[in-house]
């Protein structure tokens, strides 16, 4: 894991010295440089983080409004049919961002996530607070990524409250996958797609922290959509990541 940090750390130095390379001569075209610094922002393609704040912010689009739920975000053309969000910022770039901002991975195993469950979320550090915004007529809405969310445990009451899930979302990291031919490393969830995850996947970049079983083998199994607060397919939203533990502390100031 130190090595992939480390590869993760080169693009963003490597894209930095980008940046301050003296501007070509006018005739030349010049080549548009992915990444954009100021004093309060980094930016990259679909993704900002506030330097000040350390909030992460990722352009999506909603994409489901009802259903069972195996992932929460993807990108476009993977798992829209059980995935609330798809955006198109690269998985690699959210990885990024998210270690920019002080967040540091517990990978989950690729063989078996047992162990993982018993220790992910005592991991502080890889703790993630996942907020969604987005515009409604005049008005700003901004909810917490868990009320969107509801356990089928409870499934038949009619209270939501008794459906409530745990916030318990961890930077998991995905992994990075030699390419066969090129014996390039590529990071796992430019392939597979799965940004925020709820069913166990060791190419997520952010994963449920809680084991809550397989929606499809029992009704009371998984996680579904509380399709009250989810605005309608197509709405353009912004997910907000931030550090769990300081957004604890700031919600009690």
């Amino acid at each position: 894991m130190k090595t992939f940090n480390n590869w993760i750390l080169a693009l963003l130095s490597f894209q930095s010295l980008a940046i301050a390379e003296p501007a070509k001569p006018a005739k030349e075209k010049k080549a548009a440089t992915p990444f954009q610094l100021s004093d309060k922002e980094v930016k990259m393609p679909g993704v900002t983080v506030n330097r000040e704040t350390h909030e992460i912010r990722i352009e999506a689009a909603v994409c489901l409004q009802q259903g069972i739920l195996e992932y929460v975000v993807c990108k476009p053309g993977t798992f829209e049919h059980e995935a609330i969000f798809t955006t198109r910022a690269k998985p690699e770039l959210i990885h990024a961002a998210l270690l920019l901002s002080g967040i540091k991975p517990t990978p989950l195993p690729r063989n078996s996530p047992v162990l993982w469950w018993g220790r992910a979320l005592k991991q502080k550090a890889s703790r993630v607070k996942i907020e969604v915004e987005w515009k409604e007529g005049e008005a700003t809405k901004r909810i917490n990524l868990i009320k969107m969310l509801q356990s089928r445990e409870f499934i038949e009451e009619e209270d939501y409250s008794a459906k409530k899930i745990q916030d318990a979302w961890v930077f998991a990291g995905s992994f990075l996958h030699q390419n066969e031919q090129s014996k390039k490393p590529i990071y796992a969830a430019n392939l597979s797609g799965i940004i925020v995850g709820i069913w166990p996947d060791p190419s997520t970049v952010i994963q449920y922290g809680i084991e809550n079983g397989n929606p499809y083998e029992g009704k009371r199994l998984g996680i579904e959509i509380n399709e009250k607060l989810v605005p309608k397919v197509g709405t353009k939203v912004s997910l907000i990541f931030s550090r769990f533990e300081a957004a604890l502390k700031k919600d009690e100031e």
